[in-house]
């Protein structure tokens, strides 16, 4: 490779990583949050980011190593790493590594740019073996690769070394033929949040525009919904199920909920967590059910 190649995503920008990122490549790998799992101690100084940054250089420049920087590209910025460690291009495989600021976590960058990274190992460098090491309480990150398609393959004991001490780690992989297969796509789809979809309501609200509903005994009556609903065509499809006894699974989960939790003050503590988890069981599928504007929060104990 003559020219470190870059990358995009929607949302990123895989750039080489120089000096000009020095502070922001500190910024990130002084935090105990990121070097928790990574094996190595946290930096103490800028000039200890300078030195990394030296030897990805050195490690591109033999073919042994890419490291690219994680840039947003509406802001221009540096927020994490991800690259290729143990590139061997004659035997076509590599190791997989990431890191990225914890004030971007949970946003979905690392699977994006692992996306392209491995989109670019597989299709452009033609390897044939992806491999990942990783700490096994490093729940984030192993999560990420199950979800990638990655396999465990065992752990490995005494492994890693950090903070004078060794430690398991756990070994994944991913072949280019496992890579190639249509879910792929599928898989890296971003899971922010649930996305909300009742289709019994869309086919009740259709026939009601279509006037299948007209001459029920519902129609027309005065509104009594026993709380406030926001949206307005919620109420009209809540009046008229409820006028004619058919109301959804949805709100017997809540009348069920309520119930239970009306009795809790009156329970000793034994008790009270037996209730407590059925109510959040309840509420969990009461939450899949129910129109988005009326999810409701679960119990703490």
């Amino acid at each position: 490779m003559k020219q470190f190649p870059i990358l995009e995503t929607k949302r990123l920008q895989l750039v080489q990583i120089d000096h000009q990122y020095d502070q922001s490549y500190f910024d990130i790998m002084s935090q105990v949050g990121v070097t928790k799992y990574y094996g190595i101690e946290s930096l103490k100084n800028r000039e200890e980011a300078a030195e990394i940054i030296d030897s990805f250089q050195t490690l591109f420049e033999k073919n042994q190593g890419l490291r690219w920087g994680i840039v947003l590209k509406e802001t221009k910025e540096f927020i994490g790493t991800v690259g290729l460690n143990n590139l061997k291009l004659r035997d076509k495989r590599a190791e997989i590594g990431f890191d990225l600021h914890p004030a971007k976590w949970r946003q979905g960058y690392t699977t994006e740019a692992v996306k392209a990274v491995l989109t670019y190992a597989f299709e452009t460098l033609d390897l044939f073996r992806m491999g990942a090491i990783t700490y096994p309480a490093n729940t984030a990150s192993n999560q990420l690769l199950k979800k990638a398609g990655f396999t465990l393959e065992g752990k490995l004991r005494g492994y890693l070394y950090q903070n004078n001490q060794s430690h398991d780690a756990l070994v994944y992989s991913l072949l280019q033929t496992e890579w190639k297969q249509p879910i792929r796509e599928a898989v890296f789809e971003i899971e922010e949040r649930l996305q909300y979809k009742d289709h019994m309501s869309e086919i009740i609200k259709k026939a009601e525009r279509e006037g299948h509903f007209d001459d029920l005994p519902g129609k027309g009556k005065p509104l009594d919904l026993g709380q406030d609903y926001m949206n307005p065509a919620e109420k009209q499809l809540y009046k008229t199920m409820k006028d004619n006894h058919i109301l959804p699974r949805w709100i017997e989960l809540g009348n069920e909920i309520d119930g239970l939790k009306e009795n809790l003050s009156t329970l000793d503590t034994k008790e009270k967590r037996k209730v407590i988890k059925e109510i959040n069981k309840k509420t969990k599928e009461y939450n899949l059910a129910c129109p988005p504007s009326l999810q409701r929060n679960r119990v703490s104990e």
